[in-house]
């Protein structure tokens, strides 16, 4: 069976410009990033945060924490209450 993904994290719904180019401020080389993710370290060492970051569904949708890698605090944090005033 093959591997489901959400629409909002399968690449085959990507548009042009979803995966990108960034230039590392340390050492200036190109680090690639997809609209997804958080952030990519360099070869250099350098960690980057994505300036573009799109996580689309995964705002709301209560299955994020598995589906995408690396959610940063803050949303974890929004997800938490959210969940908390349902209850």
């Amino acid at each position: 069976m093959a591997d489901v993904k959400c629409p909002g994290q399968d690449t085959r719904y990507w548009k042009k410009g979803d995966i990108f180019d960034v230039r590392c401020p340390k050492c200036g080389k190109e680090v690639e990033f997809f609209k997804d993710d958080v952030r990519r370290r360099c070869k250099c060492g350098r960690t980057i945060v994505n300036p573009k970051l799109d996580l689309a569904c995964a705002e709301w949708c209560q299955h994020a924490e598995k589906c995408v890698d690396g959610l940063p605090a803050e949303l974890k944090a929004k997800k938490a209450e959210e969940k908390r005033k349902r209850k």
